[in-house]
């Protein structure tokens, strides 16, 4: 059973964001997802700020780049394609082990864009992760399948439909049924609203299968800086919960 924390950081907090990221990892993250304008849900990072958080980023540890260029919609046109896969392209070249992207139709996976997005990131040898425009889609168990076998490693779901701001534990049944139907074969991510007090019901969800969480305010102390103790917190109930299955 593997159980890992994601840290998402905001990259436009340049004065915090190199010592954010060594925190991270120090306090014992998996992964740093990096994205920008987090006041408008996450967009994608400038080279400068990728390059900051490369720099700091942890032998073992990932680092996942946001490819999101425009704000309010998951809708992509060919002009929009282009600029993703040109942002994957680039985030792997700053040294990004995986990327963060999603596509749809209206409220179905949009399965052209989401393959070449998926190709171009396995051509730089990067990870991917389709992020909450899975929560718009209605068919969840037809988009996982078709997620799993276009080689998708993660998607990042809190279980409420996407942009009703819905608390993450009004999503715990859809959770047990989309974990369920990915039946271990695609890591799920569970993420919006993860809490040191929340972590332990979260984790619970798991069982056998591969899942993650993913934390954003929640491992922020008041002046924005990540809190170790947070994430120890978050992390010891995943101890805990992996021992009392043992």
């Amino acid at each position: 059973m593997g159980k890992n924390l994601e840290i998402c950081l905001n990259a436009d907090d340049h004065i915090n964001l190199v010592n954010n990221v060594k925190t991270a990892f120090k306090a014992g993250a998996s992964r740093i997802e990096l994205c920008g304008a987090m006041h408008l849900a996450g967009l994608s990072p400038t080279v400068e700020e990728i390059e900051s958080a490369v720099s700091a980023l942890h032998a073992n540890g990932e680092l996942l780049v946001m490819v999101r260029p425009v704000a309010n919609q998951f809708n992509v046109d060919a002009a929009l394609l282009k600029t993703m896969t040109n942002q994957i392209s680039r985030a792997a070249k700053l040294g990004a082990t995986g990327v963060v992207f999603g596509a749809i139709e209206g409220n179905k996976l949009d399965i052209t864009v989401t393959t070449e997005l998926v190709e171009c990131a396995k051509h730089y040898q990067l990870t991917t992760t389709f992020h909450r425009a899975f929560d718009c889609i209605d068919d969840s168990r037809s988009a996982i399948n078709t997620l799993t076998e276009l080689g998708v490693n993660r998607i990042l779901t809190n279980g409420t439909r996407w942009g009703e701001n819905r608390n993450i534990s009004q999503g715990l049944d859809r959770l047990q049924r989309i974990i369920a139907n990915a039946k271990g074969h695609i890591e799920i991510v569970i993420g919006g609203g993860v809490t040191a007090q929340n972590a332990h019901s979260l984790w619970q969800l798991g069982n056998e299968n591969v899942i993650s969480l993913h934390a954003y305010s929640g491992v922020l102390n008041s002046c924005g800086l990540v809190d170790p103790s947070l994430i120890n917190s978050i992390l010891q109930t995943s101890i805990n919960e992996q021992t009392s299955h043992d």
